[in-house]
């Protein structure tokens, strides 16, 4: 068992502490074991000492329901300790569980006198939130979510100013415009004179009138902080001031404004996914999305080696990456004539799937012959520039072939059905994982409609042999004799997502595109195993949690990512429920290969 002071060394904010306050810490520390299934406190229960999670796992209980799991280096009873409150939710041991129990006392005494260790907690202390990451194999790898980074890197959009003699009307106009909550009153060379924030507005409507002077209810002196400072001193600031928007300036020229949402942002990825995405709605240009978008990959990466799962994660970042596709089409849509369209996304976005972005996979669907390629061919530049890659094999809505009216799309699917040659094949993976972004949605359904009136058995039982070709290595000898390593994507998802979009095309389950979704439709239907449907859920999700983390660690490190999983990155539990996933999958090929009655030689 490490000791406990090198334990608590190599978690954050403990490691904020000097070698005496550690040792405060430490006087009032003891250890306690809890079996598996014991309680660790009751619920309205005053708590006297603070838990750290040495191994093992705790889960939280609002009566019957668990709201939360608190693991390795987590802690639990903070809120309790800071403000001497009553327990509102249950801890039961889920494991066997050891636990470093830290005296209440010791611990707010450092609280109230180290200021970075106390705001590292306060932070997160309205929300829920899990306190601490992974221990010190991962620790590098967040080194930009610390209070170190240069509060420059917070900025995420010019700043919005006025002079001094604006009247409020027009600063308010401009702040409407740019969709912020504060605009900066500078002078002739950018320096801030002061503020003028939704707050002084409120004063304006008391005491004022529009058409006053800026400078008259505008909050002077400015609070102002250098861009090199770092964000600690921000969050110190703003807390000391008690101030919510803080001008951040260039040799004294403001550059931009932060709010207490961006600090937290940095510090909770969770949040900052939330953040993001009103961020993304609120754009009014195409580079105040790339920068949402930049940031949505870091704050995804770090939330994926935190320890959130894929299916949880993946569905709160379609919602982003969907706002931005969105956004950008209609910030372009204003300088094209173009009606009578639907915008879809294929592959893993069209699957609700997609995570770290990949190329762009989309199409438009339009009522008659209006030529939209320009029009599209802007919309794909765009994203390109945002972050978003062009598909290398141009499926996207650029290219005129995918690009088209309702009637030739109809086309394309019957001939695909009724030839189902290798090409026909994979553009039916494609494009029966298509899901409609923007435009109108009567088009699509008009198609899907036409697809489940002409699917035929011949084109099924060839995508359930396509899903079935290659199979995944057997064991862990198996998977270790792979010399470059795993391609988690060919060996584990993609024969799922595949045999599942079959199974989905069978039983006319159309509308819906998701994975996960289709698979609980199918057990609900009776047309797949409640086992295994469930099993496939667990190795789904395994398989794209530990491609997820694979690629994050590239993305926070610089690195460009893929698919492929070097064994000796795995620790031996990894290994061994890698092994069962891709027994999962090798079973799942079975049962389509009887249900469909293909084989290689069909």
């Amino acid at each position: 068992m490490i000791p406990p002071k090198e334990f608590l060394k190599k978690i954050k904010p403990f490691s904020f502490l000097s070698e005496e306050e550690l040792d405060t810490i430490l006087s009032g520390l003891e250890v306690e074991v809890y079996p598996k299934n014991s309680i660790v406190f009751k619920e309205n229960e005053q708590l006297k000492q603070v838990y750290l999670v040495f191994s093992g796992l705790i889960g939280l209980f609002d009566g019957e329901e668990i709201v939360d799991y608190i693991s390795k280096g987590e802690l639990v009873g903070i809120i309790s300790a800071i403000y001497n409150t009553k327990t509102t939710l249950r801890a039961k041991a889920l494991e066997d569980t050891i636990c470093y129990i830290i005296d209440k006392n010791k611990f707010k005494e450092i609280f109230d006198k180290n200021p970075k260790f106390s705001s590292f907690f306060l932070t997160f202390v309205s929300k829920r939130f899990k306190l601490f990451t992974n221990l010190a194999r991962e620790r590098e790898i967040f080194e930009e979510a610390t209070f170190l980074i240069d509060v420059a890197k917070v900025i995420a959009k010019k700043p919005v100013v006025c002079n001094p003699n604006s009247s409020i009307k027009d600063a308010v106009r401009i702040m409407e415009e740019n969709k912020v909550g504060s605009i900066v009153v500078v002078d002739g060379e950018q320096k801030p004179l002061g503020i003028f924030t939704d707050n002084d507005l409120r004063r304006v409507v008391l005491n004022g009138d529009k058409h006053d002077q800026v400078k008259k209810f505008m909050s002077s002196p400015p609070i102002a902080i250098d861009a090199k400072k770092p964000l600690f001193d921000a969050y110190t600031t703003m807390i000391n001031h008690g101030i919510d928007h803080l001008i951040i300036t260039n040799n004294g020229a403001v550059i931009g404004v932060i709010t207490s949402k961006d600090i937290l942002s940095q510090l909770e990825p969770s949040y900052s996914v939330l953040a993001l995405y009103r961020k993304a709605i609120k754009a009014t240009s195409i580079e105040e999305l790339k920068i949402v978008f930049e940031k949505m990959n870091v704050a995804v990466a770090k939330m994926a080696l935190r320890g959130l799962h894929f299916y949880d994660l993946s569905k709160m970042i379609t919602s982003v990456h969907d706002a931005v596709v969105v956004k950008t089409i209609e910030i372009l849509r204003k300088n094209y004539d173009v009606e009578n369209f639907v915008w879809i996304h294929m592959g893993s976005s069209g699957r609700k799937e997609q995570i770290i972005a990949t190329d762009q996979d989309n199409a438009m669907i339009s009522s008659g012959s209006e030529n939209m390629l320009e029009f599209a061919k802007a919309v794909n530049e765009a994203l390109a520039k945002i972050g978003i890659p062009k598909c290398p094999a141009n499926y996207m809505a650029s290219n005129k072939r995918w690009n088209t009216d309702i009637e030739t799309w109809k086309g394309y699917f019957k001939k695909w059905f009724n030839e189902p040659i290798p090409d026909h094949i994979r553009y039916l993976s494609i494009f029966l994982d298509m899901r409609p972004i923007y435009g109108d949605k009567k088009l699509y359904n008009e198609l899907l409609e036409f697809i489940e009136d002409n699917a035929t058995n011949q084109a099924i039982r060839f995508l359930a042999l396509d899903a079935t070709l290659i199979e995944p290595p057997i064991g862990i000898f198996g998977i270790k004799n792979l010399k470059k390593g795993i391609d988690l994507k060919k060996f584990g998802i993609y024969p799922i997502a595949n045999g599942i979009r079959v199974l989905a095309l069978d039983n006319k389950i159309l509308s819906i595109t998701n994975t996960e979704e289709r698979i609980t439709e199918l057990i609900n239907m009776d047309k797949l195993s409640k086992e295994m449907g469930n099993n496939l859920l667990e190795s789904y999700e395994f398989m794209q949690d530990l491609r997820l983390k694979h690629q994050s660690k590239a993305i926070v490190t610089d690195k460009k990512g893929d698919n492929i999983i070097n064994v000796r990155e795995l620790d031996k539990l990894d290994l061994l429920v890698l092994k069962e996933s891709l027994k999962i999958v090798l079973s799942f090929q079975k049962f389509l290969k009887s249900r469909y009655a293909v084989s290689r030689g069909l």
